[in-house]
């Protein structure tokens, strides 16, 4: 609410430094909202790195490890020792590729799947949390603004 406040009595700056601070403000939250989730998973001995890949499987099951690393931002050996310690605990699976035998594709394990269950719970309340107090169409307006971000980016 701090953040919200000091904006509301900031005098109007022109758009290039509105631009500079929005992508500033945007940065900073997405790091709040990761420490946050790391508080409320580190308990359940979920690391940033474990639940951000188990999420991002949820919705792209079955991808390459080099389609994960991509999308995760993470160097191939990082991935490996990453993916490793998943198998081990039996939240992900690797499978060879129908096409071609040399690609490994993810894919979560049923552990996995219930695990998440209890992770949705967790993140539920982060985000109740976080966007108390927040107009419904202020978080409208933000959905909107980061999914077009999202769009003009997609293939980089």
């Amino acid at each position: 609410m701090l953040i919200i406040s000091m904006l509301s009595n900031m005098p109007k700056l022109p758009a290039q430094e509105i631009d500079q601070q929005f992508v500033s403000l945007l940065f900073h939250a997405r790091n709040r909202i990761r420490f946050a989730m790391d508080d409320r998973f580190k308990p359940m001995g979920i690391t940033d790195a474990t639940w951000r890949t188990l999420y991002y499987l949820r919705q792209e099951d079955g991808v390459s490890q080099t389609h994960l690393a991509k999308a995760m931002a993470i160097e191939g050996p990082s991935l490996v020792r990453l993916l490793d310690n998943l198998a081990k605990k039996d939240l992900i699976e690797r499978r060879n590729d129908a096409t071609d035998r040399r690609i490994n594709n993810i894919y979560l394990t049923e552990h996995a799947e219930e695990l998440l269950l209890e992770l949705d719970i967790a993140s539920r309340a982060v985000r109740a949390d976080l966007l108390a107090g927040i107009d419904q169409q202020d978080i409208e307006t933000c959905i909107r603004v980061m999914s077009h971000i999202l769009e003009v980016t997609k293939n980089e």
